[in-house]
């Protein structure tokens, strides 16, 4: 039988070395247990606040005045200057543009050159010769634009196959 190799006689010591020093330190790895919570103080039997209701100390107990306005005048106490807890005003009813108005189009601007010139309307990029365009208006209809004349700060411009020419200009409100 042949000695054994120094490096296997070195990686057995090795071996024998972390297993006792894991036998060492094991026991040392317990759990410490944990201590017993103080038991809470039984609420009273003639205590109806909100206190003896959460069995909760009486040290840890917060007062806020969720009262309506008039009672607490609407006063946080976390942030005294907040108007947040006043009551909404009503929002205006809003009325609905009739269907006879024209509908909103906004020219934002023209480019290229003399006979090839490009409109964008509601961000919708139009020309002389496009066939009639689904263009996007308020309130997310949409209605089919076809653009007869551009100028250098104009465009004309007919809505729904209708004859009537709507003139648009740069810098007009919508």
């Amino acid at each position: 039988m042949k000695p054994p190799r120094p490096q296997t006689k070195i990686a057995m010591l090795a071996a024998l070395a972390c297993a006792v020093l894991a036998l060492a330190l094991l026991p040392g790895c317990k759990k410490a247990p944990k201590p017993a919570a103080p038991p809470l103080p039984k609420p009273a039997a003639n205590k109806t606040n909100a206190v003896a209701a959460a069995s909760l100390p009486l040290e840890f107990v917060s007062v806020f005045d969720d009262s309506p306005p008039p009672g607490n005048k609407g006063r946080d106490p976390f942030n005294p200057d907040s108007t947040s807890r006043y009551p909404a005003a009503e929002a205006p009813k809003s009325t609905a543009p009739s269907s006879s108005e024209p509908p909103l189009l906004k020219l934002y601007s023209v480019a290229g050159s003399p006979g090839r010139w490009l409109a964008v309307i509601n961000n919708q990029i139009l020309a002389t010769n496009d066939d009639p365009t689904a263009v996007r208006i308020q309130g997310g209809r949409t209605v089919m634009v076809k653009v007869v004349e551009i100028g250098e700060d104009y465009a004309d411009v007919t809505i729904d196959g209708g004859t009537v020419r709507q003139h648009l200009t740069m810098g007009q409100k919508k």
